[in-house]
């Protein structure tokens, strides 16, 4: 019986086995014809897509969507600060005896770059519908007294500009050039005046043509995209007729036809008789025309005529300053190939072989002079103010990182110009968050020149340069709130300033400080002697002050086209946007202040002179002098007026922009120095 039940058994295990491997092999084939047909399915899917592909288009630009409007639909036209590059000073828009919206104007809600920068958004009395023409509109009638008129006269004569804004997009001018022809300006906005140079006498435009050009994007579709705006303004001494007199208060001047206006007709300029002068008691009737122009521009493409100024500047003069600043680097990179390697392979094999000489022999070759004879003391720290040198090399790399990031987000479309504001508000925080990268570099270059006092140079480094900016802006703030300049940045913002440098970027480069101090020392390829080497003395162009001085100027030439466009952009109100001919540019600059501190370095060891550490930064820092000489020489263009607060306002931002500059370049001469020198050593063998 038992026999038989071990037999029955082993007979049910069998089959068990059999269907359990059968179904085994059912569900593994139908696994895989199930990921089959899931794969051609996806074949099938990708297919399709890629089929899709050449016949789909699409656009990007970042941080703004686009807004369609219907035909009849209110399109909000609002006013920014006035500008003029002759004072620098940005005015409040109703700062002025011009109309305002009923109810007051209201602010337009805007970022924090947008207040640093001096933008002041708000609504306007002036009404739009889409598609619906207005001729010779009646928008409102000032009588200025003295202080108004004065005021007036003074921002006339001052140049002084409106910049108005429809859909996101800033108001072009609509002129007359020297020919007599219109044309069509796309930066900084348009005069609210002009002055007669044989009267002296100061005349508005009270008068303004509004062309807005609209994109149909789809036509069987009732939508409709704004992608251009322009302002042609005009001096009208405009009369009512049959003698109307208005008081500018009752509703009847509103409804009266005006003498110097001609019905369904826009306003030309050879229609006006006599200007709109600006005096105290005369009476000054602002109009408007609004005229709608169907354009083949997409929405996608409309920053494209603003942003290269309708082709004014040709792209072949950027061209040539990269090609310049190409040429300058292939100079000097064959000047350091031909000059520095094979020297430096003579020197090294030559100092490789005396070790193998008998002492007699070596005793002859100590009368010879060299980079290796300095040995000892090529990595001595910096006896003057080594902490301070820490504190600049730390602050320079945070500057080149952070601006090295800026410049790359801009150059690939994610800081529009579309987006007011948003260029400045990248700049703050990129530069907060490259602090932990500041406090590691100093406190490490710190700690391998065996400082004590860590703390304090960590705080320097949090706390030197951005004090120095924010304390000069602090300065002109003030100064500017009595200008009554809305370039004045509101109370709230300075705290928000405060706090993200009291309380994110002070300790963020302490954090950084925290790494760096415990992380392993430096090392050295040679040992520090006691005494330090005395330094013969030097003249004609070995001596260190001549290089550091004249070293600058190749970097410089390197850039200064490119610079031209920056400052244009910085102080005359134009459109910068060619960022990926800047990221190029300071691309250049760092490998040409590279390459010129490590030949001056070399030839400075060549004449037994160990110290190096403050040679090699203002070698290639002196890069800013020549930056700050040429924004002396540039200033004549802006024609400046006479107030001293412009000459602060100009000579105080670009002192802070060349000392950032001199802080960057100095690191990148400093740090290549210090790679060169280690290189150099640690390929010689030392008794």
């Amino acid at each position: 019986r038992s026999s038989c039940s071990r037999q029955q058994q082993q007979q049910t295990t069998k089959k068990k086995k059999k269907l359990h491997r059968k179904k085994t092999h059912q569900g593994l084939i139908r696994y895989i014809r199930r990921q089959v047909t899931m794969t051609s399915k996806r074949k099938s899917n990708m297919l399709s897509l890629l089929a899709l592909l050449p016949t789909t288009s699409a656009f990007y630009v970042p941080g703004v969507r686009p807004l369609t409007f219907s035909e009849g639909d209110e399109v909000p036209l609002k006013v920014n600060s006035m500008t003029s590059i002759k004072t620098q000073l940005p005015k409040d828009y109703y700062r002025l005896p011009f109309c305002q919206p009923s109810g007051g104007p209201k602010m337009a809600s805007e970022n924090l770059g947008e207040f640093l920068t001096g933008n002041k958004i708000q609504s306007s009395p002036y009404t739009l519908n889409m598609l619906r023409d207005k001729y010779c509109q009646v928008l409102c009638q000032v009588i200025p007294d003295d202080t108004e008129a004065e005021l007036l006269t003074y921002h006339i004569n001052n140049g002084y500009h409106n910049n108005w804004i429809i859909d996101n997009l800033p108001s072009a001018s609509l002129g007359l050039n020297d020919s007599g022809q219109k044309q069509k300006h796309y930066a900084g906005g348009f005069p609210i005046g002009f002055t007669d140079t044989s009267t002296e006498e100061a005349y508005v435009y009270n008068h303004a043509n509004i062309v807005v050009d609209f994109h149909q994007y789809n036509p069987s579709q009732d939508g409709f995209r704004i992608v251009s705006f322009a302002v042609e303004p005009m001096s009208v001494e405009h009369r009512f007729l049959g003698g109307f007199v208005w008081d500018g208060q009752s509703p009847d001047g509103y409804a009266k036809s005006l003498d110097t206006c001609t019905d369904n007709f826009h306003m030309d300029r050879t229609q006006i008789t006599a200007n709109q002068v600006v005096k105290a008691g005369v009476p000054i009737l602002y109009t408007y025309d609004v005229m709608w122009q169907e354009s083949p521009v997409a929405w996608s493409s409309r920053w494209d005529v603003y942003l290269n100024e309708d082709h004014m500047v040709p792209a072949q003069v950027h061209w040539y300053s990269i090609t310049n600043s190409i040429l300058v680097v292939l100079f000097l990179s064959l000047l350091v190939v031909s000059i520095l390697v094979r020297n430096l392979r003579k020197d090294i094999a030559g100092y490789n072989a005396l070790v193998d000489l008998t002492d007699e022999e070596k005793e002859e070759e100590m009368a010879e002079s060299g980079w290796k004879l300095v040995h000892a003391d090529v990595f001595r720290p910096p006896t003057d103010h080594p902490m301070l040198y820490c504190v600049f090399v730390g602050t320079g790399v945070q500057l080149a990182m952070s601006t090295f990031i800026c410049i790359a987000f801009s150059a690939v479309g994610f800081l529009s110009p579309a987006r007011r504001g948003s260029l400045m508000t990248a700049i703050l925080v990129f530069y907060v968050l490259c602090g932990i990268l500041s406090g590691y570099v100093s406190s490490r270059l710190f700690k391998s020149f065996r400082g004590r006092k860590w703390q304090a140079c960590t705080l320097l480094t949090a706390t030197l340069f951005p004090g120095i900016c924010f304390g000069i802006f602090l300065f002109f703030n003030i100064f500017l709130f009595f200008f009554h300049s809305s370039g004045s940045v509101p109370f709230l913002d300075v705290l928000i300033v405060m706090a993200m440098w009291c309380c994110v970027a002070v300790p963020i480069v302490f954090l950084g400080a925290y790494f760096g101090y415990k992380a392993d020392s430096i090392e050295y390829p040679t040992v520090t002697s006691t005494i330090a080497r005395a330094i013969p003395e030097t003249s004609g162009i070995f001596d260190p002050r001549v290089a550091m001085v004249f070293s600058g100027m190749v970097p410089f030439c390197a850039a200064y086209v490119e610079l031209f466009f920056i400052m244009s952009s910085l102080w005359m109100d134009q459109f910068y946007y060619v960022f990926g001919f800047t990221f190029i540019v300071y691309l250049i600059l760092v490998i040409t202040c590279a390459e010129i501190a490590v030949l001056a370095c070399y030839y400075q060891l060549c004449a037994e002179n160990h110290r190096w550490w403050w040679f090699s930064f203002f070698c290639s820092g002196s890069t800013a002098m020549y930056m700050f000489v040429y924004s002396v020489f540039w200033f004549k263009s802006l024609e400046a007026s006479k107030l001293i607060m412009t000459y602060m306002l100009y000579f105080g931002y670009m002192f802070l922009i060349s000392f950032a500059m001199f802080l960057v370049t100095g690191m990148i001469g400093t740090m290549s120095c210090f790679f060169f020198t280690r290189k150099i050593f640690g390929s010689i063998k030392i008794d």
